[in-house]
Order: structure tokens, then sequence, then C-alpha cells
């Protein structure tokens, strides 16, 4: 949602269109409608989009609505191309203040269409490789320039984005590079330190897997969800060591701790798969 409301944020600083006789809303209030329905129901904001953009008005705001509505519909691949589509139409502008605001534009929508082709991902993973360009596209748009380049949250939040998704592809070895990068825009977040500590245990690296965790524990040991995931990675890396019994001890802790997590139950079935002794 972070990236939904700053693009609401940049649509906002468009001059409105004039209203329609036969709909008085503005494009900006259309556009905050049909979020709204987004959120509520999908298939009405689909419907809504579709008829925006059928009358001629609307561009970017209405395909960016219903996009959303694609992706909330279970339809990611069409929602990631309508994305792309939508980039590629921006048109530059010889004004400045329009032509930043194309540029924040396409950083945003490259962010979404990162974040559905990485959904696609899950049942065919050769979208993953869209999903990177996106958020490769998005990074390199974020130029010398641009007040994005001080917006040391969405920084993070992309190259972390681009770590999880650099280990899903099996380039674990990039995927630290980003979980570092992330770790240089804010160091006081636990997730880039409990991920890096993932790709390098992936990359058999398994002393600087756990000092990354010990620095994931500390900031983040005292959230129920960060400890949970801190201690499922913890017990895989002594797993991965042949420290059955330490892995055993990490995953019970979260079943004794956190019972009704999610986590948990990946706990009990870490734990099923050891072998007997």
């Amino acid at each position: 949602m972070k990236q939904i409301t700053f693009l609401m944020m940049i649509f906002a600083t468009f001059p409105a269109a004039a209203a329609e006789p036969e709909a008085p809303l503005s494009d900006p209030a259309k556009y905050q409608h049909c979020l709204t329905l987004v959120g509520r129901d999908p298939v009405a904001a689909l419907a809504y989009a579709n008829d925006w953009i059928f009358g001629g008005v609307g561009d970017v705001p209405a395909g960016h609505c219903k996009a959303l509505a694609l992706l909330e519909s279970g339809k990611p691949v069409a929602a990631a191309e309508l994305l792309e589509k939508l980039i590629d139409d921006l048109m530059v502008n010889g004004d400045p203040t329009v032509r930043q605001n194309n540029d924040n534009l396409r950083v945003q929508l490259s962010i979404q269409a990162a974040l559905a082709w990485k959904a696609a991902g899950a049942t065919a993973p050769t979208y993953y490789d869209k999903a990177y360009v996106a958020y490769s596209d998005a990074l390199s748009g974020i130029k010398t320039d641009n007040p994005l380049l001080n917006n040391k949250v969405l920084l993070w939040e992309l190259y972390v984005e681009r770590g999880t998704l650099q280990i899903l592809r099996g380039e674990s070895r990039a995927a630290i590079g980003d979980f570092t990068q992330a770790i240089v825009q804010d160091d006081q977040q636990y997730e880039a330190y409990l991920q890096r500590a993932k790709a390098y245990r992936k990359t058999r690296n398994f002393l600087k897997a756990r000092l990354d965790l010990k620095v994931a524990d500390k900031l983040g040991g005292e959230i129920p969800e960060a400890r949970g995931e801190i201690l499922l990675e913890s017990g895989i890396l002594f797993r991965e060591q042949g420290r059955k019994l330490e892995a055993r001890q990490a995953w019970q802790a979260i079943i004794d701790t956190y019972p009704t997590q999610d986590v948990a139950e990946m706990a009990r079935t870490n734990i099923a798969l050891l072998p007997v002794e």
C-alpha cells in the first residue's frame, strides 16, 4: 500500500481534468474512488476502470486502477503487462515539473509491475526474470536529480524486494549485494539482515549467516513475528551445518512460544523431516 499511496500523491499534483457533464467527479476523485473499490470489490473496480478508460479519459490513473484490480482478482500477468504498457505510454514533456512527475510515475509503476511479475512467478518461475528487470528499471529510474534518491524508506524496500527475488532466482550472491545496499539505507531494520543471512547460508558462508542472524535478533527479537522467522532460519542454518539437535531446539522454541503463528507449522514440518537417530 505504500507504493499505492505514493502514486496517489503524485497523481494529485497533476492538473485536474475538467468535469464531464455526466460524471461530476474530477479525475483525482475518480482515481481515489476506484482505489477504494479495489480494496472492497476488485470486480467492481475493474468495471469502473474500464468505463473510465472507454470514456476516453483517465489515461494513467484509470489504467493503474485497472491493473490493481486485475492483480487483486488473481490475474498478475495481465496486471504486469498493463503496468508496463502504462510506463511506455508516459510521454516525455518539456515542462520540468511534468517531466519529473512522469519520471516518478515510471519508478512507482515499475515497482508495482515487479510485484505483479513476482506474484506470477509463484506458478511460472520464468516471470521472476521479468520482475528482476522491473525492479532494476525502478532503481535505475531514481536519478541523481530526483528527490526519490533521498527517500531511504523507498530505496530500502526496493533493495530488500529485489534481494528476496534474487534468492528465488537462485542468484544468492547478487541477493547479498542487494541486502547490503538496503542496510546502507537503513541499518536498524532486522529484515535485511535476516534475508542476507539466508543468502549467505545458500552460498554456504555459514559464519556470516550466523553473524547476520545475531544482528537480526538484536534488532527484531522483541517482535513476535520477527523472532519466529529468525528462529526458523537459525534452525535451518544449524541443520545445514549438521547440528541437528540445535536445529530441533530452535524449531521447538517456535512451537512452544508462538504455537498459532504460521511459522510454527513450518517448524513442525522441519522437525518431522529430521532423521530419527
